[in-house]
């Protein structure tokens, strides 16, 4: 009985401790894992009311005629890399920039850019989105585009007295 429970006893504690290392093996993968994320642009802001699972969506206003240069950011993937696919509204699109490999001890890092000149009212509601897969791997970023036109009257009187 008594070799029974020490048996017991060493089982158990050996248990605890591959469930400890499992969860600590979970907690580094997931910080150590794939991210994705847009690169610096001033005119990419959060959701006013944030709503969970829209986190990776991000809003965008422009003006008819504006140009917009978007930066899609894949962190912590491996080698050999994954293209990064554009869309917009669905739609797959190919006038992006040569993606940038960067690896730093082992991790690698990709940006790529896409570039949309002249955006038109019609543009407005579009879904810019950056997806990128490897594996079992696959997410998106997101931006959504409200563009406005700004038309300024003014009568001739104003233009020749420079009153109004």
């Amino acid at each position: 009985l008594i070799l029974l429970d020490s048996l017991l006893q060493e089982r158990f504690k050996t248990m605890t401790l591959l469930r400890i290392c499992f969860v600590m093996w979970l907690m580094v993968s997931s910080v150590l894992s794939v991210q994705m994320d847009w690169g610096d642009n001033p005119d990419l802001v959060e959701e006013s009311v944030s709503i969970e699972g829209r986190e990776h969506i991000k809003l965008m206003v422009l003006l008819v005629g504006d140009s917009i240069d978007l930066e899609c950011q894949v962190l912590f993937t491996t080698q050999p890399v994954s293209g990064i696919r554009w869309k917009l509204n669905g739609a797959l699109i190919n006038q992006t920039d040569n993606p940038i490999v960067d690896v730093k001890d082992g991790d690698v890092f990709i940006e790529e850019r896409l570039k949309i000149e002249n955006i038109t009212e019609e543009m407005d509601g579009t879904t810019v989105a950056c997806d990128y897969a490897k594996g079992q791997y696959a997410d998106r970023v997101e931006a959504n585009l409200n563009v406005f036109k700004l038309e300024i009257e003014t009568s001739e009187e104003v233009c020749e007295t420079y009153n109004g």
